[in-house]
Formats: C-alpha cells, structure tokens, sequence
C-alpha cells in the first residue's frame, strides 16, 4: 500500500502534465473555487500580509490582489505539474529571458555563478531557461517534512542538468565541483523564505517591515568568488512568462556585510510593487518579528 499510493499519486500528476493548456487553465478556476473561494486557503494569511506591507492601497485594492494571487496561485499549481513532460530545449513560448546575453556570456567564460530568485512569478520554472543555455544547475532546496511531498516534488523538478542539493550540503557540493573543475554551474536559491527561529542572523527593511532573510547565498558568493544575478519574471498567460536577469554582484568587489542579501530585497520588492498578485502571500513570511525574537550572534 506504501508503493502504490504514491505510485497512484505520480500516474495522476503525470496524466494532468500532457493535457491541453486550455484545459488545464479551465481546471484553475475549480481549484481557485473550490479550494480557496470556498475553503478560503490561509485567507487571514494573505490578508494580514496585504495590508501590513502595502498600508498605502485603498482596502479595495488589497481584495483585487488578494484575488488575483488565488488565481495565479491556482495556475502555478498546475504549471508547476506540467514540468514533468517540460523539456528545457523546447520551453521558450512557456518561458524565456528577455536578456540572455548576460547569462550567455557568463557560460562563454565558464563562470560558475548564483542566480537568487524569490517566491515570484512561477519560480520552478527558472531552470528552464538555465538549463537551455547550456548550464548545470545546482538546485538548493529544503526537504518537506511529509516524505510522499518531497519525493514528488523531487520527481517533477529533476530534469538532467539538474543536481537537487540539501540546503545542509551546499558547501560541501560547491567544493566538490570546485576541485574536480567540472562544467559550469549555476547555484540557483529561491531566497525570500523565512529562516528558521534559531538561524536568524540578518533584518533589513522589505515591504514596510523589517524583515528577517538567509545570507547564505551572500557568504558563498564572497567565499567562493561567484557572481550573483537576480531573476524575476513577467507573466504573459497562463504557463507563459518572460525572466529577466539582474547583476547584483561580480563577485570580486568588497562589500559591506549584508549589501548583497538587502540589494536582493529591494530588487524583490520592486518586481512585488509591480505586479503583486504574483508573489507568494501565503507565506507566513513575517511568522517572527525582530522586537520579539532579535539577532542572534
């Protein structure tokens, strides 16, 4: 019984991935109906996080985002379904850079690099247009406390190229590669989640709140020497999006502690005041705030 749930589970997922986009799309109203018009999904959530980081749009305003981001976040459910029959070489009307020179000539250099990306847009699908260019991706992730969630998750987003790394394990994998000289990599890290309570080492101000984020992705850019690019995207259609690459660091320049991780939030909360339905406000991003719990040293 162990097997064959799971089994049951992935047959469905996989028969979902090859419908037709019309159809698919049709299916993201039920779920945005059933799931989260009627069983209201963490509304208080969304609502709380609305209206604490953007104070300044009319209450009116709020509810046509919080709207919105049910319905994009019903279509992202089913996007991110379709990875499993996407190919990276055949992606470019479901996902493109509007820039990818700047990526293309990094790989010409052979230069490993970080690409930083928040909950925005449909962030499993940037390793598509990565991988299309030519790079390996190293794909830091945080295992799911449900082990049938993680090893899905594990099946839709492995595609060759694609080295899936514990976020416990970076280091080591990033000085495995460095030593053996392999292809180029990308270390790619979606960045905007919260830390856990006791790894909390750095607030900045990000949506009218300070908020607390991981500088990992800024010690390995300084200690190994990557350069650090950020990614948004515009959302054309349903799975049709446009991303687009930022420098943020070279990778040899000396910085005060803290610039990269804050120019990272600020580039993600222009992209937010953008187009706000598409950022993740389910999240209890701001689960911890810095008068109760402060730095830890």
């Amino acid at each position: 019984m162990n097997r064959i749930i799971p089994g049951l589970i992935w047959l469905i997922l996989w028969i979902l991935s090859w419908l037709p986009g019309f159809i698919l799309r049709f299916l993201s109203y039920l779920i945005n109906a059933v799931v989260f018009a009627f069983f209201r999904y963490r509304s208080e959530v969304v609502k709380t996080n609305l209206s604490r980081s953007l104070p300044e749009l009319p209450l009116l305003e709020q509810h046509k985002i919080e709207h919105s981001f049910y319905q994009h976040f019903s279509e992202l459910f089913l996007e991110t379904v379709m990875m499993i029959r996407l190919k990276p070489d055949k992606q470019s009307r479901r996902i493109r850079f509007s820039n990818p020179e700047i990526i293309s000539q990094a790989y010409e250099h052979k230069q490993n690099i970080i690409i930083i990306a928040g909950h925005y847009g449909n962030w499993e699908w940037n390793v598509l247009p990565i991988l299309a260019s030519g790079y390996r991706i190293l794909g830091v992730y945080k295992p799911q406390s449900s082990k049938l969630a993680d090893q899905l998750m594990k099946n839709i987003r492995q595609k060759p190229g694609i080295i899936l790394v514990p976020m416990k394990d970076i280091l080591r994998v990033i000085s495995r590669e460095l030593k053996e000289n392999n292809s180029p990599f990308v270390l790619l890290l979606v960045a905007d989640q919260i830390p856990a309570r006791g790894d909390i080492r750095f607030y900045t101000m990000f949506l009218n709140q300070e908020t607390a984020f991981f500088t990992g992705g800024e010690k390995l850019a300084k200690r190994f020497s990557l350069p650090v690019y950020y990614v948004d995207q515009v959302k054309r259609r349903f799975a049709g999006y446009e991303a687009r690459i930022t420098p943020v660091y070279d990778g040899v320049s000396v910085t005060e502690e803290g610039a990269i991780t804050t120019a990272f939030a600020q580039l993600l909360e222009t992209s937010i005041r953008q187009k706000p339905y598409l950022w993740l406000w389910s999240h209890r991003r701001w689960k911890y705030r810095r008068e109760e719990l402060p730095l830890r040293v």
